[in-house]
């Protein structure tokens, strides 16, 4: 789903997220929240995210979608100017 190139910023991101001296520490506390988030939501939530995303799908139109897809590229490009300012301060 993801671009070649969506996909080289995010391998970059994850890098440099990875290289980080408190990103342990970080990653299990994510961990922790997400495994408690998890614990805590009923069949019932499960089941509404599914169906709103389903209805969510089915109603964008191509404009959105090309929309979507153009902002996700503006993204991509910042994200990677910054991952090359973190390449040249090293």
């Amino acid at each position: 789903m993801w671009s070649k190139e969506q996909n080289e910023v995010w391998q970059d991101l994850k890098g440099i997220w990875n290289n980080q001296p408190e990103s342990e520490k970080i990653n299990i506390q994510a961990s922790n929240l997400i495994l408690e988030l998890k614990s805590k939501v009923s069949q019932f939530e499960k089941d509404s995210i599914k169906n709103d995303i389903k209805f969510i799908k089915s109603s964008t139109n191509q404009f959105e979608k090309d929309s979507i897809k153009n902002d996700l590229r503006i993204i991509s490009k910042f994200i990677m100017k910054i991952i090359d300012k973190f390449r040249i301060k090293k």
